[in-house]
């Protein structure tokens, strides 16, 4: 039985290790069925992760090659701008080469604070802010670019910066090139009046920080208009363009050229003394008298020059001066500095006297008072035209009136006559005349043919005084018989004219015969004949009846010493 027992009990055990057993191989089953899901799985996976590295590969290489080719500039750099990456189809740097070198080697130095700033600016905030900037390759080429910033970060922190950036070297050329067409004249390709209205203040300002003289020239040409009418605008069109070329040829490329309006052209000469100026006129001048030549015909131009700060403060005192200087500069010099050049005094002007002889007695009676350059290059005319430009015509003459009657009375005259005209004797302060001399005051025909009633007021007052009156250049033109007849001036001085044509015509000088005994009723004094250069002339005036007399024939104009000087 315990035999039995123990083959049962054995039996049992073993009954329940198979069914143990049996229950492990489903275990195992399901185990292997799990596990081979899992393979399943990640094989799978493997799939998905070949075919997402595949994709990613695929994206990269898109990715890079449109970065690589793209026609913007693309760039990463750090915060000290060294080159983590660049792309080189738009820029022309090689990657290769340009990898931990700095950015900055490739921008021109003027560039450098704006490209620091703005990238400071996208480390500090993750500004996206970008700049406008020129990028230079290695082979020297040029470009601008309009940047914007892309902030990589890392811990919330920007670590670098891509900086993706856009060719706008054709925008800025178009730019450039209507800025230009803004500030320049579009037929001489000069500048125009209203860049020079931007400018000037900018050059006045930095001749203060520099401590330097700015000269401006302003440049009108002569005889232009004549040629314009005479050979058609075209062809003055041509001409202007040469001037302005010459004109550039002849100044510096620092100097500003700026077409003023019409012929008038304006010259900004910085860091220019006088003579500098005047060297830079007459070079000037030289250079539109060539063109001149060259096309065969007359050209000149005439140079007002004022100086900052001697002759102004800001650009329209120094344009009211340059104008003033050029209408001097047109009377004769043809370049001239300023308006104060002309003071007048003793070197203003020299007087000197031409005799007037009676021509029966022969013996001086009287002597005229005449104007001359102290220098010998001018007449009188051109002497007055100048101080005329500048306001100062009657205070020359004057001066002159002052002056003549000083020297009359050092030398002893008993007779003189003087040049004047109503308007300045309007200005001249009334007084008694100087004792011992008779002075004669000329008024030329011309003056006495307007506002009679008022200009005869004025002579009477003078006459009031002791003064007495000529009527000059009598017969030149219209006679104002009215104002003889009221005024009754004490001498009539015949014109040249007036002689030339009694010696060329024997009928006027018939008529002149008779002509003479009607004026000597409004003449208490006497006919003067003026400008007797001949014996034939002289003939001709004794003829007619005439015998006071004045000319190269009979006295030449000279200074007068003083009573007892040699």
């Amino acid at each position: 039985m315990p035999g039995i027992l123990r083959e049962k009990d054995r039996f049992h055990i073993n009954k329940g290790d198979v069914k143990n057993q049996t229950k492990t191989k489903d275990q195992l089953a399901s185990e292997l069925a799990e596990m081979q899901q899992r393979v399943n799985e990640l094989q799978t996976l493997e799939k998905q992760r070949l075919k997402a590295e595949e994709a990613l590969k695929e994206s990269e290489e898109k990715w890079r090659s449109l970065v690589e080719n793209a026609p913007d500039l693309i760039c990463t750099v750090d915060r000290n701008g060294n080159i983590l990456f660049i792309n080189q189809a738009a820029s022309g740097i090689s990657p290769e080469e340009s990898i931990g070198k700095g950015i900055y080697d490739y921008i021109p130095s003027e560039h450098h604070d704006k490209f620091k700033t703005a990238l400071e600016q996208v480390f500090q905030t993750g500004s996206t802010d970008g700049c406008e900037l020129v990028v230079v390759a290695p082979n020297g080429a040029a470009a601008w670019y309009d940047s914007r910033f892309g902030p990589i970060k890392r811990n919330n922190q920007v670590v670098s910066v891509t900086l993706i950036a856009t060719d706008i070297t054709e925008r800025k050329l178009v730019d450039e090139t209507l800025a230009e067409q803004a500030v320049r004249d579009a037929l001489t390709k000069l500048y125009n009046r209203r860049y020079f209205n931007r400018r000037i203040g900018e050059e006045i300002a930095r001749a203060d920080r520099n401590k330097h003289t700015l000269a401006i020239l302003l440049c009108d040409l002569y005889q232009f208009k004549a040629i314009n009418e005479s050979r058609g605008h075209h062809f003055g069109d041509e001409v202007l363009r040469a001037v302005a070329k010459s004109i550039q040829d002849s100044t510096r490329g620092t100097d500003l050229i700026f077409r003023w309006g019409g012929d008038e052209i304006v010259i900004v000469l910085a860091d220019a003394n006088r003579e500098g100026c005047l060297i830079v006129g007459d070079r000037i001048r030289a250079g539109i008298q060539k063109i001149g030549e060259e096309v065969n015909d007359t050209l000149d131009i005439s140079v007002g020059i004022s100086l900052y700060p001697e002759h102004g403060s800001n650009a329209f005192e120094l344009i009211r001066v340059a104008e003033r200087a050029l209408n001097i500069a047109k009377g004769g010099d043809n370049v001239h500095i300023g308006e104060e050049e002309y003071h007048i005094d003793e070197r203003s002007v020299k007087l000197v006297f031409q005799p007037i002889i009676d021509v029966q007695l022969d013996q001086c009676i009287a002597y005229e008072a005449l104007g001359r350059d102290p220098q010998g290059k001018l007449n009188i005319l051109d002497i007055f035209k100048r101080y005329q430009a500048i306001g100062q015509l009657t205070e020359l003459k004057c001066f002159c009136f002052r002056s003549t009657l000083k020297i009359a009375q050092e030398v002893g005259l008993e007779r003189v006559f003087i040049n004047v005209d109503f308007n300045m004797l309007n200005q001249l302060p009334l007084a008694p005349k100087p004792s011992g001399i008779d002075v004669i005051l000329e008024i030329s025909e011309l003056e006495a043919l307007h506002d009679i009633d008022n200009r005869l007021k004025i002579a009477r007052k003078w006459k009031a005084m002791g003064f007495k009156f000529a009527i000059d250049d009598f017969g030149a033109g219209f006679i104002s018989l009215p104002f003889v007849a009221q005024l009754i001036p004490d001498y009539i001085k015949l014109d040249r004219s007036t002689i030339l044509q009694a010696v060329s015509s024997e009928k006027f000088r018939g008529f002149l015969k008779h002509l003479l005994p009607a004026l000597r009723m409004y003449s208490t004094e006497g006919i003067i004949a003026e400008g007797v250069e001949t014996e034939k002339e002289l003939r001709v005036v004794k003829d007619i009846g005439i015998y006071f007399v004045q000319g190269f024939l009979l006295g030449l104009p000279q200074e007068l010493k003083k009573k007892g000087t040699s």
